[in-house]
């Protein structure tokens, strides 16, 4: 099953709160609109206090006071947006990561994936059987790095799919596909390429498979990266006891812990493109007629 960036989200959490647990509220209202000062939560837990942050949702919020189970907070704080909340939403307290920093550091992660790894498309492109003839498909606007396979309809009910010779132009920001040898008949040629990732929007619905083109088993790489980024940037963090509790304690954490725990993190990153990587390489091979080099890296 494809994951969306929030379920990027939730596996990032799980490599990063394996061992620790963040203290946990809901809201007793709904939040209407992105600028009241006020929030109600149900049990008022411990870790709220002045001075301390809860995230909702991908909005991270600071306390300037409490009254009861009333918060007077400061909206969309450290470059997260102020958004509206259902009741019942869940609260972090003085969260490890707040939901708006790890989705931050996804987005990151997949927009700098390697360009060992790209994405795969199969796009259709009709041909009306004249010479020189070529055709323009829109598909390939998302970006285009290599053939990896052309095939042509049957001559006939017996024959099989075979393979033809296409090169892509690049016309305007368009790719046009033209068909090497001009066919005796109008045929339709069917064009497997490679492209890179479409990162353009990164919303937190937006899936790794069907929007990002990304192939199913390479899901588990964008939250390997975006983890190994967030822990060794803690390390720097590890001596401030703001946010310590009797449940994470930082005194329980070795000097240099994080930072080995971010290598570790970043050394299964690696392992798992370079994997990934070589599956591309023995599923697809590269064309001679390749718009780009053939030149097939399978390490980052």
């Amino acid at each position: 099953m494809a994951d969306t960036i929030a379920q990027t989200v939730g596996r990032v959490q799980r490599l990063l709160h394996s061992n620790t647990r963040t203290e946990l509220d809901v809201l007793a209202a709904a939040i209407t609109d992105t600028t009241t000062p006020t929030v109600a939560v149900t049990y008022v837990a411990d870790g709220i206090r002045n001075g301390s942050y809860i995230s909702v949702d991908y909005e991270t919020m600071y306390i300037h006071s409490t009254n009861d189970s009333n918060l007077t907070v400061q909206r969309g704080v450290q470059g997260s947006t102020a958004a509206t909340h259902l009741i019942n939403a869940q609260v972090d307290v003085e969260p490890r990561f707040s939901n708006f920093q790890i989705f931050e550091a996804v987005k990151d992660t997949i927009r700098s994936l390697p360009e060992n790894l790209f994405g795969v498309s199969t796009q259709s492109v009709s041909y009306a059987g004249t010479a020189g003839d070529r055709a323009v498909s829109a598909t390939l606007s998302n970006g285009f790095t290599r053939i990896l396979k052309a095939v042509r309809t049957p001559r006939d009910a017996r024959d099989r799919w075979t393979k033809v010779n296409v090169r892509v132009q690049e016309y305007d920001g368009d790719y046009e596909v033209i068909l090497q040898d001009p066919p005796e008949k109008a045929i339709d040629v069917r064009i497997t390429y490679g492209h890179p990732f479409v990162t353009s929007s990164l919303l937190t619905t937006t899936n790794l498979v069907s929007d990002i083109k990304m192939s199913e088993s390479m899901q588990d790489i964008p939250a390997l990266g975006a983890a190994a980024a967030l822990v060794l940037a803690e390390e720097s963090l590890r001596l401030d006891s703001h946010g310590a509790g009797d449940l994470r304690s930082e005194q329980s954490i070795d000097v240099g812990a994080r930072a080995r725990y971010s290598l570790m993190l970043q050394a299964q990153y690696e392992r798992r493109v370079s994997q990934e990587a070589r599956r591309l390489m023995a599923q697809y091979g590269v064309r001679d007629q390749a718009a780009t080099s053939a030149l097939f890296p399978t390490t980052v």
